[in-house]
Order: C-alpha cells, then structure tokens, then sequence
C-alpha cells in the first residue's frame, strides 16, 4: 500500500522530489507550532474529504498530545465555516432565481 501511495514518485521523479521537498519545508520548522500545524492539518483534510489525510492527520495529531476535543473542536469550526461557505455562496443565486 506504501508503494500505492506513492505511485507519482515513479510517474514524475522530478515533480515528486520538488513536492516532497515542499512537504518537509511546510511540515518543518516554522513560525506556526506544531500543534497549530496539526490542527490546520485536520482542517484541510476535512474539507478536502480525505479520508487517508484525515485518518494521519487526527493520529499524528494525538501523538503530538493534542486533545480529542480539541481535534473535535477543530472540525466543528471548519464544518460552521465551510456551511456558511455554502449558505453565503448561493444567496445571489437563490435570489436571482427564486426570489
């Protein structure tokens, strides 16, 4: 499954080594700590609706000691801001169409 996971390395070398050398820059050392890395992280893969992402993301997540409410608290925030994405979005729409 690793191999699967990783099928681009083979298909495009030099895009795969520029994407995993952004990864580790992104996942590094940075002005964010890691514990706000890793709640952005579950964010992102939430709205992304991966579930692989978002199966690592919780894990590491919990390796890191963050709390199980924390992490609920985070895709609870992101699920209020991703519906008011939507409600927002559509109201012109709605409007134009159905008054």
């Amino acid at each position: 499954m690793a191999d699967d996971k990783r099928w681009f390395e083979k298909r495009a070398p030099e895009m795969a080594k520029g994407w995993w050398e952004f990864y580790n820059a992104v996942e590094g050392d940075t002005v964010l700590d890691k514990k706000t890395k890793a709640l952005i992280a579950i964010s992102a893969s939430v709205v992304g609706r991966c579930p692989h992402c978002s199966e690592s993301r919780i894990k590491k997540a919990m390796a890191l000691g963050i709390s199980k409410e924390e992490i609920g608290e985070a895709i609870m925030l992101t699920a209020l801001l991703s519906s008011g994405t939507d409600i927002f979005w559509i109201k012109d729409t709605y409007e134009k169409y159905l008054g």
